[in-house]
């Protein structure tokens, strides 16, 4: 059996398909802005979940609104706001909705104690945590003839990750001395003690550990043994620390909003990923004070504080 077509003049035929492609081309994507819509809640209008806003609002294809949760308040009025995603920024606004089950939430600016990482499949987020590896890479280009980190932990926070740094930093050839603490007793004997076997201190973002008052101590202490200390904030170079690796605000935010759009699409599965670019922080005055000789490469290549 024959078909036959009805015939159409070459001037209609290519109005049609010129009008087809145009609609093909029109049709919102999955993730569009007029298709979809992001509640954000944050925990304070400091400038780094500021950064991270502005680097989500810059990638997202979603409608990206703020929602601020007064005390009291939590999943319900999310519901009733029907959004997409949800995108938490710190740990204050996560713990008000990482209860939230029945739509995709994703987080940044959030330290993630061990003893709640049983996360939910519909959470997603971008981790605080520098991967070991950068941490003892930075070490080394600053510090290169290191051979002993010291390390005070709580072990319901970051023994995980204390676990994973202590691999990595064996297999870089330097020994990782961590001393476990449930509490601050005896913070003072222990930094003592520790002191004669370690070249550096590592001070990561433990909030058992990490305490204005442990910090002032911490501090005082690295000027009277002349003994660096490297951490995860510029912060802390700014008051008397040596070194420290940054996390990038704005580009976690970036990370978030590629998350948080893929999620949208239909991926199911949930993402939970480090931080893609940090920043190195050297402060010469307190390498100066205690001898130590900064190698120029790396003194080129990052934020230098005074």
């Amino acid at each position: 059996m024959v078909i036959s077509y009805p015939f159409i003049p070459l001037p209609r035929l290519i109005l049609l398909l010129t009008v087809s492609m145009l609609a093909v081309f029109a049709a919102p994507s999955p993730a569009s802005a007029e298709t979809c819509e992001v509640i954000v809640v944050k925990s304070a209008e400091l400038k780094p979940h500021q950064d991270v806003l502005r680097g989500f609002k810059d990638v997202s294809a979603c409608t990206v609104r703020e929602v601020r949760l007064k005390d009291g308040e939590g999943v319900e009025k999310l519901r009733k706001k029907r959004p997409d995603l949800v995108f938490v920024i710190g740990a204050t606004a996560f713990r008000k909705v990482h209860s939230l089950k029945d739509l995709p939430v994703v987080y940044a600016l959030v330290v993630l104690p061990d003893s709640e990482r049983a996360l939910s499949p519909n959470v997603s987020g971008v981790n605080m945590e520098v991967p070991p590896a950068a941490y003892l890479s930075a070490m080394k280009e600053v510090f290169p003839v290191t051979k002993r980190v010291g390390l005070l932990y709580d072990p319901k926070n970051t023994q995980s990750y204390v676990d994973k740094a202590a691999r990595t930093f064996s297999e870089g050839g330097v020994e990782l001395a961590a001393v476990s603490m449930s509490d601050n007793a005896g913070f003072a004997s222990t930094l003592k003690d520790l002191r004669s076997k370690i070249d550096i201190l590592w001070m990561l973002p433990d909030p058992s550990v990490v305490t204005p008052e442990t910090v002032e101590y911490l501090l005082r202490f690295s000027i009277q043994h002349d003994l660096p200390i490297f951490t995860f904030s510029k912060k802390y170079v700014e008051i008397g620390a040596v070194a420290s690796i940054d996390v990038d605000p704005y580009d976690m935010g970036a990370q978030a909003a590629e998350i948080a759009d893929k999620i949208i699409a239909g991926q199911k599965e949930p993402v939970r990923v480090s931080p893609r670019t940090t920043h190195l922080s050297i402060s010469m005055k307190a390498a100066n004070k205690m001898g130590i000789k900064i190698k120029d490469e790396p003194a080129r290549k990052v934020n230098n504080v005074e």
